[in-house]
């Protein structure tokens, strides 16, 4: 509980300065989509037609790519060059991130990031009834089905004692492995 407790509390501050350095919102959770590999075009598309829509879910969305990969321009989204050290402040400060295939769910897990991904071993769907669960599941890769999964943990994020709980499950899922 202790470990969950300095993490979220690290988390808060190194947010607030990257909020403060990159001049974003203090009060919307913080989406990261960390892209470390070269791109399948089936995820450049579903991750151009999601930033079309992300104003619509009043989050900060922060893209850590490559310079080559271009999105379009979109006042709430931000795009970091991709290197060692922005990756690891992105990793510190997001509050949930896209899990693609390529993506380690559980570097996200360790540093309090909430996975939103397509079905995988490391990430078990959310279920508020039994308080059970480490992220948010989508079930099929397109726009609208991300978008669904983006809504829940965005709603979700609003309440702290929830949000906290799932930090602890990504924690301890980890430990576990």
């Amino acid at each position: 509980e202790t470990t969950v407790n300095s993490l979220l509390k690290q988390k808060k501050e190194t947010k607030k300065a990257l909020v403060k350095d990159l001049h974003l919102t203090k009060k919307t959770p913080l989406l990261a989509i960390v892209l470390d590999k070269d791109l399948t075009k089936q995820h450049k598309e579903l991750i151009t037609a999601f930033l079309k829509g992300a104003p619509a879910l009043n989050m900060e969305v922060i893209v850590l790519a490559d310079k080559t990969i271009k999105f379009a321009k979109n006042p709430r989204v931000t795009t970091l060059s991709y290197n060692r050290q922005n990756r690891k402040i992105l990793l510190e400060a997001a509050d949930m991130a896209l899990a693609f295939p390529f993506n380690d769910v559980q570097e996200m897990l360790i540093n309090g990031v909430i996975p939103v991904s397509i079905d995988r071993d490391e990430v078990e769907n959310y279920n508020p009834n039994e308080e059970t669960g480490n992220g948010f599941i989508y079930e099929k890769n397109d726009p609208w089905h991300l978008f669904a999964a983006l809504v829940r943990a965005r709603e979700t994020f609003k309440f702290p004692y929830d949000w906290k709980h799932i930090v602890r499950e990504g924690v301890n899922s980890v430990a576990k492995n």
